[in-house]
């Protein structure tokens, strides 16, 4: 919901961008919700904010939460049951935000991908450092196995924060891009935020996510509400959330 403020639209709530892609509300199985009570307090909270579904999506990191598409459903089909026996409204399915380490491309070719939306999307998380093999072919090959990657976050990598031609250059091979909505208000720095105004200036971003680990980041995002990049980019039209 948005209101004009001077010749601008201040946003109230979510509502309009309505799907999270990016969050880690499952219990227990990565560096996100620790508990059930946790994960319920979350769920309440991004329905408070006008979200009407979550696709939830725990790390899969090989040497820290290498987690399986079967423990991932597994929570998932657990916390369904919670919800509903809690009424909760808001409807939660579940990906995974797959680290693009040595282990990552065989684990999708051995079908161990949990893909979303109608073009097969997998949300793909680069190492925060360069990484020290060639990403522009384990993304070609992934989109040869028919899936559609979304780099998770872009404007958190040092290594492509102010290259702007590394960005240019995943769009050139297909990438589309997450944006996290708390890189607007600067709680994950200045680079960051910095980067995130940039990206949403050159028109780059088709998703924006929550990354909630926790109840405090849900609270945090209120903040971009009044954030002028947000109300740019809810305005852009390249917003694809709602098509998920």
């Amino acid at each position: 919901m948005g209101i004009f403020k001077k010749n601008r639209i201040t946003y109230t709530d979510f509502s309009q961008i309505g799907i999270d892609l990016h969050s880690h509300v499952l219990p227990g199985i990565d560096d996100g919700s620790p508990s059930m009570d946790e994960s319920l307090k979350m769920l309440r909270e991004m329905e408070r904010i006008g979200y009407k579904r979550i696709i939830t999506t725990p790390h899969v990191i090989s040497a820290l939460y290498p987690n399986t598409k079967e423990q991932i459903l597994g929570q998932l089909y657990h916390l369904q049951d919670i919800i509903a026996q809690e009424g909760i409204g808001i409807e939660v399915e579940a990906s995974a935000e797959y680290h693009m380490d040595f282990e990552f491309l065989g684990k999708i070719q051995q079908g161990e991908a949990l893909p979303f939306g109608k073009r097969n999307f997998l949300l793909i998380e680069f190492p925060f450092q360069k990484p020290e093999f060639s990403y522009y072919e384990i993304l070609y090959q992934i989109q040869l196995l028919g899936y559609e990657p979304i780099i998770a976050h872009p404007e958190r990598y040092s290594w492509l924060m102010n290259r702007m031609k590394l960005y240019e250059g995943l769009k050139d091979r297909g990438m589309l891009f997450q944006l996290n909505i708390n890189s607007l208000s600067g709680m994950y720095g200045l680079p960051a935020k910095i980067a995130a105004n940039q990206l949403v200036d050159a028109g780059m971003i088709e998703f924006a996510g929550s990354d909630a680990h926790h109840t405090g980041h849900l609270l945090e995002m209120h903040k971009a509400l009044h954030n002028k990049h947000f109300s740019k980019l809810l305005q852009s039209g390249k917003l694809l959330n709602s098509s998920l």
